[in-house]
C-alpha cells in the first residue's frame, strides 16, 4: 500500500512538471501569436501610407520640376499610344483597312 501511494505521488509530481512544460509551450505559442498580429497590424499600416507618400513625392516632383514632368508625360502618352496602335493593327482592329 505504501508503494502504491509512493508511485502515485511520484506520477503526480510527473504530471504536474509535464504540466508546467505545457503551459511554457502554451504562453511561448501565445507570445509568438500576438507577435505575429503586430507585425500584420504594422505591415497594414504601412502599406496604407504607401500610396500616400506615392502622390506626395509626385506632387512634389511635379512643383520641382514642372517642364521635365510635362516632357515626361508627354513621351509615355506616346509610347503607350505606339504600344496600342501596334497592339491594334497585328490584331486587325485598325481602322485604316
Amino acid at each position: 500500500m505504501k508503494d502504491e501511494v509512493l508511485d502515485k505521488v511520484a506520477d503526480l509530481g510527473a504530471a504536474a512538471h509535464l504540466g508546467a512544460g505545457v503551459e511554457r509551450v502554451k504562453e511561448a505559442v501565445a507570445d509568438a501569436v500576438e507577435h505575429g498580429m503586430d507585425a500584420t497590424k504594422r505591415a497594414v499600416k504601412q502599406s496604407r501610407r504607401a500610396p500616400e507618400d506615392l502622390v506626395d513625392d509626385a506632387e512634389y516632383k511635379v512643383k520641382k520640376h514642372p517642364l521635365s514632368m510635362i516632357g515626361a508625360s508627354f513621351v509615355i502618352g506616346l509610347g503607350l499610344g505606339a504600344v496600342i496602335a501596334i497592339g491594334l493593327t497585328r490584331t486587325g482592329h485598325s481602322r485604316l483597312n
